[in-house]
């Protein structure tokens, strides 16, 4: 009988170790790897899921819709400033008048030039917001599913140690049984297997809440998400600032401050005059009549300078928040590099060496054990310490994956990233001058 019960709690002890080597069900865990060279690191799948949240998402939608409200503007101020004005005067006394007139403001000062840069200006900043909601919602799309798939791991972790604990209080209560282990040993199992229990129900509430995180951002239902690539490119050694010349949210805002220098000349060609000349004719009784008329304003009312005053202060603000945007917009670029590097470089050691040692200790744990040269409370305390390691190791892919998403907000690179520059730039119009 104690040979029996000796053979049983060998044989847990196997199983143990094998459920902990095992995969979850379904679940498969995604290997990343950093590389050097440039390497094409998205997915034709993550590209179409990509397209298919902006056609979805009414923050793209209704900037689109800005776009279009900018260019039929532009249409609008292209054309003549001043339409003509035709006049009929009858006038029946003793004397029967009767004329016809056509008179035309011209656009002496060419105003409608000026509106019409300022309009293509407008048009451009519509366009930069366009693609800077495009990102964001791409980035937090990136975001949710790194993070989605990031508690999936912990969950997959989590079950494998609640499966490890189970067989584990059923190894050390054969070995009590049979005399082997102590009492303290049979409850510090149960113990360890209860927080088991409770760290996987917190990490099946992790599950849900990214899962929803994910569906919110999207607008989308997914039966099975789009992994993310297993692959990155090695980040830079140093920011290049010139990658902030293109980022939607800096060309937006010079186009404001060249729409805002462009007022301040449009609001002195406010103060210039527009004539207004016209043609009549007509008949006066039996006498015809013909006249020529000019109008010029006078601006002794109202000189305008108070506008152009307004308009040189507004250039100036606009001109400010742009310094300021960009010189925020410098500090996140080096920030996320530097993230970047940390998170990279301590996930190429931990490919390099940190894996295989884990493995070797959990396989050194599991001979140990087998051969009776650990106690109960040492091999928990080891297999602990294994699970632990694993946990912080999954973490941190989802760090690496977080700074890299950073950096590409950063950099504005997420469009050439997923490989849609060539797409995007045949659907937006053109800027209309």
């Amino acid at each position: 009988m104690f040979l029996k019960s000796v053979y049983c709690a060998g044989l847990c002890a196997g199983l143990t170790l094998s459920v902990w080597v095992e995969a979850a069900p379904e679940h498969k865990e995604v290997p990343l790897s950093i590389s050097a060279t440039a390497v094409q690191e998205t997915t034709p799948v993550l590209q179409t899921f990509i397209q298919r949240v902006w056609l979805e998402s009414p923050a793209v939608q209704s900037a689109q819709a800005a776009l279009e409200a900018a260019l039929a503007r532009a249409d609008g101020t292209d054309r003549p400033l001043h339409n003509p004005v035709l006049e009929l005067d009858a006038e029946q006394t003793d004397i029967n008048t009767t004329t016809i007139g056509l008179s035309q403001t011209i656009d002496w000062s060419d105003k409608r030039g000026t509106l019409s840069r300022i309009a293509g200006q407008q048009v451009q900043v519509a366009k930069s917001q366009l693609e800077e909601i495009r990102q964001r919602i791409a980035i937090e799309t990136l975001d949710s599913l790194a993070r989605y798939f990031n508690a999936r791991e912990l969950q997959a972790l989590a079950q494998r140690s609640n499966q490890l604990m189970k067989q584990f209080v059923d190894a050390v209560e054969l070995r009590h049984a049979a005399g082997d282990v102590a009492p303290l040993d049979v409850t510090l199992a149960q113990v360890a297997n209860s927080e088991a229990l409770m760290k996987l129900a917190a990490t099946d509430s992790k599950v849900v809440e990214a899962e929803a995180a994910l569906q919110a951002v999207t607008g989308l239902s997914e039966p099975d998400w789009p992994r993310l690539p297993q692959q990155l490119t090695s980040p830079p050694e140093q920011a290049d600032a010139t990658l902030l010349d293109s980022l939607p949210e800096l060309v937006a805002l010079r186009s404001r401050v060249k729409a805002a220098k462009s007022r301040i000349n449009l609001a002195r060609k406010q103060g210039k005059i527009d004539p207004t000349i016209g043609i009549r004719a007509g008949r006066e009784d039996s006498d015809e009549l013909l006249g020529l008329s000019i109008g010029i304003p006078l601006f002794v009312r109202n000189n305008f300078k108070a506008e152009v005053r307004a308009a040189s202060h507004e250039a100036a603000a606009e001109e400010q928040t742009y310094r300021d945007a960009r010189r925020r917009a410098k500090a996140r670029l080096d920030a996320a590099l530097g993230r970047y590097h940390s998170t990279s470089g301590a996930w190429r050691v931990w490919s390099a060496t940190g894996q295989q040692a884990l493995q070797e200790q959990m396989s050194l744990l599991e001979q140990m054990w087998q051969a009776g040269e650990l106690t109960a409370t040492d091999f928990l305390i080891q297999a602990k310490q294994n699970i632990d390691t694993q946990a912080t190791a999954t973490r941190l892919m989802n760090e690496v994956w977080q700074s890299a998403i950073a950096w590409l907000a950063a950099s504005g690179r997420i469009e050439p990233w997923l490989g849609l520059v060539e797409q995007d730039n045949k659907r937006i119009p053109e800027n209309r001058k």
